[in-house]
């Protein structure tokens, strides 16, 4: 969640800025900011709302002449371009113009942006305002600039100010900072928050991800927990939080050019929608080329010692992460028989962990730098158990925890804030390890392995098959675009389904909605039901099938619209439901592959109709980097 981008060059500073700023929109935000070097001043210019609203600023401050961003000379001729750039999701105060970032020092000397939370910035405050300090915002990161500030005023040293703020300091974060008296030099701080930095020829970049980076260079830097670099247009110097100096290595990642490509699709919600036979049909060729032979994860180091002794596997995830997960669970029982068990992330740092080094833990995560997650990790790993990482960024802090035990599910980027191509992936990652497992410790029953992976095999044909189907969702969902509150019911595999389809219907259009247990209805949730509570029933040949068609009936009793994700063929299903959403046929244990697209279309049309952000819904951001 939040953005930052910095720049030190000689190119144009502002369309730089904007552009970096403009690869970060996807990750969600409230408000957006800059601050340049211009002259002998740090020039700050911000404002509430969308990327636009700081370009209409800019334009009326005569920084940015036209719709094709450039801008005239910043300073002096000669002058290095220097700056940094925000995007902003709200934690500490509201959305606004004064909270946006860049913030000042009281001097106008010093700006910072800010991703993360500051744990004590309160106390921090308290202490600064009895030193004299006036604060202007509501937000923790006017503590970083303002502490900064008086850190330098008594080292005189930009650097040992730094190391010294840092240390006081408690939190998660990932800072950007400008120095009046330094025009030609950007630092940038990193504890528990992602922080890269770009190397180019005679330039250098700082953003919040490798892929903002790369639509300007291939080479980067990767800043690790509590370090501090020192970034000019020639060199980089890094340190740890003592001085130190450091030696860090670079890596190369592959250039995006098409980072914002939509490919013709009006959003791109509907272009990751429609990418995801292509998602899952890339990862069944490199792991499963074919079903006759064991699932190639070659690159995963587990003994078959250690996966014929796990006493336990823990999934921890968040959000749509955790739906996942708990599909997983359905899947690791039903092939290794091993007991499994899913908890939120979150939920987990109040618990007390049950694990051995017999435990397996595997840790979801689309970005890999969901802090929640990689809190639960943390302290799963400090307890013995064998970690297990699925992300989908390969550059990220949950691959670094994984190490040699890292699964990426390659979906390639998701811009979308609603997780949609990621779900699938992370799910056919869980399909392919539960496989993997039980191939090693049990080779009893290789003829149903041996079907769940012709199955497996299928799916991208079968997804295919599913979206070419999705104007007559459309058509049919539209119909209750006004109805104010929804249930969602699955049993066994598709309960998860039925959560993350409510869990989508809420981040994309704003609509109340439930997820249940179709079991769990008549225990107190039936109560809600009326004629204006549609009830979306998962059901789909198996052994859930007639418990799910009478928990349907139960709630059609009641009057409320019925909706059903259904199998072609199935008839019984039109005596009770008032719309059918169909789907190929499929069997249950495979089936949450299908039964969640007609879902994402559902919110998705309803979204659209309603004239709902579906690209970067309110209140929500991409990546979750603060507890």
């Amino acid at each position: 969640m939040c953005g930052i981008i910095g720049y030190i060059g000689n190119k144009e500073i502002i369309p730089v800025l904007l552009k970096g700023l403009r690869c970060l929109e996807y990750r969600g935000y409230d408000s957006t900011g800059i601050a340049i070097h211009k002259g002998e001043n740090l020039n700050v210019v911000k404002s509430v709302g969308k990327l636009s609203n700081l370009e209409e600023v800019l334009k009326k401050e005569h920084l940015l002449n036209g719709a094709n961003g450039k801008n005239g000379k910043n300073g002096k001729s000669g002058h290095v371009s220097c700056g940094i750039g925000h995007t902003r999701w709200a934690t500490h105060g509201e959305p606004s113009d004064i909270n946006a970032h860049p913030h000042f020092d009281s001097d106008e000397k010093i700006a910072v942006v800010h991703n993360g939370i500051i744990r004590n910035y309160q106390e921090v405050r308290d202490s600064l305002i009895q030193k004299g300090y006036k604060f202007a915002t509501e937000t923790d990161t006017e503590v970083v600039v303002q502490l900064i500030s008086y850190n330098f005023k008594e080292t005189n040293s930009i650097l040992k100010s730094i190391f010294k703020s840092v240390n006081e300091l408690e939190g998660s974060y990932a800072l950007g900072i400008l120095f009046k008296q330094e025009p030609d030099k950007i630092y940038a701080v990193r504890r528990e928050a992602p922080l890269v930095i770009g190397i180019g020829s005679g330039e250098n970049y700082l953003a919040s991800d490798s892929a903002t980076v790369s639509q300007f260079v291939e080479k980067i830097i990767r800043l690790e927990d509590n370090e501090i670099a020192e970034i000019s247009k020639e060199n980089i110097n890094f340190y740890n939080l003592k001085g130190e100096i450091l030696k860090k290595e670079i890596q190369t990642v592959t250039r995006s050019k098409d980072i914002l490509d939509k490919r013709g699709f009006k959003h791109y919600l509907a272009k990751e929608i429609n990418e995801q036979a292509e998602v899952v049909s890339n990862l069944l060729k490199d792991f499963l080329p074919s079903h006759e032979k064991p699932i190639q994860f070659n690159h995963l180091k587990l003994t078959p010692d250690f996966l014929k002794t796990i006493d336990r596997i823990l999934i921890l995830a968040c959000g749509t992460a955790y739906h996942a997960g708990l599909v997983g669970k359905y899947v690791f029982e039903n092939l290794t028989s091993i007991p499994t068990e899913v908890q939120f992330a979150s939920e987990y740092l109040n618990s007390k962990p049950l694990l051995t080094e017999k435990s397996l833990v595997i840790g979801i995560s689309q970005s890999g730098e969901t802090a929640d997650t990689l809190a639960a990790v943390k302290k799963a790993i400090s307890k013995g158990a064998t970690f297990v990482g699925i992300t989908n960024k390969q550059d990220s802090a949950l691959a670094d925890l994984a190490k040699e035990h890292l699964l990426i599910s390659k979906a390639g980027l998701e811009v979308s804030v609603a997780a949609t191509k990621t779900f699938l992936a992370q799910m056919t990652v869980l399909y392919m390890l539960a496989i993997y497992i039980a191939e090693t410790i049990d080779s009893s029953n290789p003829k149903k392995l041996s079907l769940v992976k012709q199955e497996l095999r299928l799916i991208p044909q079968l997804i295919d098959q599913t979206l070419t189907r999705q104007e007559h969702y459309q058509k049919q969902v539209l119909q209750y675009a006004n109805n104010p509150d929804f249930v969602f019911i699955g049993r066994g595999i598709n309960y998860p389904i039925a959560l993350e389809a409510a869990l989508k219907l809420k981040e994309l259009s704003y609509i109340h909605a439930s997820g249940y247990a179709s079991g769990e209805m008549k225990h107190g949730p039936i109560a809600v039901l009326d004629t204006k509570v549609p009830v979306v029933s998962i059901i789909v040949p198996g052994e859930t099938y007639d418990r799910v068609f009478q928990n349907s009936l139960e709630a059609k009793s009641r009057q409320a619209p019925m909706i059903a994700v259904a199998v072609d063929g199935d008839k019984k299903v039109e005596s009770i439901f008032d719309t059918i959403l169909r789907i190929p046929p499929i069997t249950e244990l495979i089936s949450p592959f299908l039964t969640v697209i007609p879902l994402q279309f559902l919110s998705y049309y309803i979204a659209e109709h309603l004239g709902r952000d579906v690209d970067q819904p309110r209140n929500l951001a991409k990546s979750v980097t603060v507890e």
